[in-house]
């Protein structure tokens, strides 16, 4: 499927490209941050429209976990979050009245590779941006209501199952407090998710997420 192989890619470019440019010369900075594995776990609030006229506007609890792999100034992240929500949505039929076919929706599952850039730091914090690829899928979507054939449902159907899913760029901005082998942090992204997905009633799905990652293991084995 071709979702599944560009998440395949994004995973390999994400452990890969890290790894080229690990090269770079190390700064002095808090112990525990440079060339490290955090492993993470986060909590915060989808932000969406969705609804059957496209005007409900809903903030989903989120919760998920993540694995970021630093270096000095760049880290390759990998991330999986989900958000919970009952709603409406709706898709073109023809054949119902107003030619939108409702549809209930529930829970969003993003799956989530890409890099984090840490341009600056400020004693023990660090801002950051990421730009990475989001595999976005609707945990469940159900067409509503009766048709008047067999062609129609399986139409309603296909649409269903075309905009239940949606890949799309990541872009992310956030600051992270190092405290020797623990960071907190908090950042906000945003995902263009407005063509062909069930959750279509504005231009950008926004995220606002809150943390704390743990440097559980060195990246690179060091010289002697």
């Amino acid at each position: 499927m071709r979702i599944v192989r560009t998440f395949r890619l994004a995973l390999a470019a994400a452990i890969v490209i890290p790894t080229l440019v690990g090269a770079q010369a190390a700064s002095k900075s808090p112990r525990g941050f440079d060339d490290s594995w955090f492993w993470g776990i986060k909590g915060g609030s989808t932000m969406f429209t969705t609804g059957a006229a496209g005007d409900a506007k809903v903030s989903a609890p989120t919760v998920g976990a993540e694995w970021v792999i630093t270096r000095s100034r760049v880290a390759a992240y990998l991330s999986v979050e989900q958000a919970f929500f009952d709603n409406t949505a709706a898709v073109f039929d023809i054949t119902s009245a107003g030619s939108a076919r409702a549809v209930n929706i529930s829970d969003l599952r993003s799956y989530n590779a890409g890099m984090y850039f840490y341009p600056l730091r400020y004693g023990n914090l660090r801002p950051y941006a990421g730009l990475g690829l989001s595999i976005n899928v609707i945990q469940n979507a159900d067409p509503q209501g009766t048709y008047t054939s067999e062609s129609a449902q399986e139409t309603v159907f296909t649409s269903v199952d075309e905009q239940s899913s949606r890949v799309s760029a990541k872009f992310t901005l956030g600051a992270q407090y190092q405290l020797q082998r623990v960071s907190v942090f908090a950042q906000a992204a945003t995902l263009p998710t407005r063509r062909n997905f069930l959750i279509n009633g504005a231009a950008n799905t926004f995220v606002l997420e809150a943390g704390l990652r743990f440097n559980l293991l060195g990246a690179i084995e060091k010289l002697q």
